[in-house]
């Protein structure tokens, strides 16, 4: 890993310790910090669509390259403290340069996702997720661009920031364990996310 990327990462990793230690020292004292409190009553009878929420992430960037994200998902609230869901995923990226050949790509796929709240009282979650997303790659034994479905293995752990008594801003930071320098989407196995539900 180049000396920048392992930098960029060591300061990212800082930066959430010291996030993770803040909010939890303000968990244990504001007596009304309650980051599951609708999930406080997935034992007590609580219609199905009550506990099911929304959300994703939706990024953008256009000029010489243009990117565009579009990340949908959706959770159940199995217990107070653990979520399972669903994710759909679709990236369109385009290379436009003059001089040079305009290209673009088109990424696309699904995934399956837990997270588990160690500390009722803690907005920290632990994730694991097994995604597959269909993308161009260079095949290096014929020569070629082919498309393919490519895995993704990721464990990792978060934060959910409540705001308000459904909707949390989410930020993750995930290890994909399957990541292939030659086949992956990801420029590195590592992978950060930041998101809203509702």
């Amino acid at each position: 890993m180049p000396v920048f990327m392992q930098k960029t990462l060591r300061n990212i990793i800082i930066v959430i310790l010291l996030i993770f230690a803040v909010s939890y020292a303000k968990a244990q004292n504001d007596s009304t910090f309650t980051p599951r409190k609708q999930s406080a009553k997935a034992d007590d009878g609580t219609r199905f669509i009550d506990r099911v929420r929304f959300g994703g992430n939706f990024s953008f960037q256009f000029g010489n390259v243009t990117f565009i994200d579009v990340s949908p998902l959706a959770f159940y609230q199995a217990t107070p403290q653990l979520q399972v869901g669903v994710g759909a995923t679709y990236q369109y990226i385009r290379f436009s340069f003059r001089g040079f050949n305009t290209t673009a790509n088109s990424i696309y796929g699904g995934r399956v996702f837990g997270r588990f709240f160690p500390f009722s009282t803690s907005p920290f979650f632990a994730h694991a997720e097994y995604e597959s997303l269909n993308a161009a790659y260079f095949d290096q034994l014929v020569g070629e661009v082919r498309r393919g479905w490519i895995p993704g293995t990721f464990l990792g752990a978060g934060y959910s920031q409540r705001m308000g008594q459904r909707a949390a801003f989410n930020f993750t930071v995930l290890y994909n364990f399957s990541w292939n320098q030659f086949r992956s989407p990801y420029a590195s196995p590592w992978v950060v996310r930041a998101g809203f539900h509702f």
